[in-house]
């Protein structure tokens, strides 16, 4: 499906800085030397700390690709949106999230997960740890609780329907009726993103699955926010389609015609 709306030119282009830059590279580098600290680690037989340092190789790896795909221009979706449907099942044109920064950040939080485990089992057993045994305890419980909450609403996803415009994001889901939009921004910056400006009007729904702890989309309650850094590849259709059934009400009767 084509749309006629067109994003400011250059959208979504990150902004770039050296200092984003080099700490891509200082993060690369500290990467390959914990690797070659494991390694050698296990050479000489010490293979609790090999495997403490490998875990830490990763963990670091990770938060690494994590800051290189923030660089990066995500490249446009091939075809047409798919279909979806909203948390009550009405059904629109869906642009999903992007799978690639889930598994780096599910990933992330895994391997602090049992460093944070690890941690506290060594206290525990070392007998003079005890209250630092309880904080390592307290922040793999928390992270493994957040990891779930991630997973459980994996794959995000924007839905654009004949009402309104339905948001899933990390830890959040809220749904926009039309009635309460009153402008739809393409945003510039290190992490550009889409923000429908709304009113907190009735038929606006939200639901926070992590109560008070939330990301930056919670933030900007009572807008809808997505950010190109998770719909990488859909971002800018996901800007044409709500853009343009927000200038053409006329045409969102056709929305409900979907099919998957």
């Amino acid at each position: 499906m084509q749309f006629t709306t067109d994003p400011p030119a250059g959208w979504p282009n990150p902004r770039r800085s050296a200092a984003r830059i080099l700490s891509a590279v200082f993060l690369a580098v500290i990467t390959g030397v914990i690797a070659l600290v494991a390694v050698a680690s296990a050479t000489t037989g010490d293979y609790l700390e090999a495997i403490g340092f490998g875990l830490a190789a990763v963990l670091v790896a990770h938060v690494t690709a994590i800051g290189v795909i923030s660089l990066w221009r995500p490249r446009p979706a091939a075809g047409g949106p798919a279909t979806g449907v909203t948390d009550q099942g009405e059904r629109g044109l869906a642009f999903a999230y992007a799978r690639l920064p889930y598994y780096l950040l599910a990933v992330t939080v895994a391997v602090v997960i049992v460093l944070a485990a690890g941690f506290a089992v060594l206290m525990a057993t070392d007998g003079t740890g005890g209250a630092l045994a309880v904080v390592g305890a307290v922040t793999a419980g928390f992270l493994g609780w957040f990891l779930v909450v991630l997973m459980r609403l994996a794959p995000g996803t924007l839905v654009v329907t004949p009402s309104g415009i339905y948001h899933r994001s990390l830890v959040l889901e809220h749904f926009v009726p039309w009635d309460a939009v009153v402008d739809v921004l393409a945003r510039e910056g290190t992490d550009p993103w889409i923000t429908v400006k709304a009113l907190p009007i009735d038929g606006t729904r939200q639901r926070r699955h992590t109560g008070r702890l939330h990301a930056f989309e919670g933030q900007a309650l009572p807008f809808l926010v997505a950010r190109s850094s998770w719909l990488r590849a859909n971002t800018v259709p996901a800007y044409q389609a709500v853009k343009y059934y927000y200038d053409h009400p006329e045409q969102r009767a056709e929305l409900a015609k979907s099919r998957e």
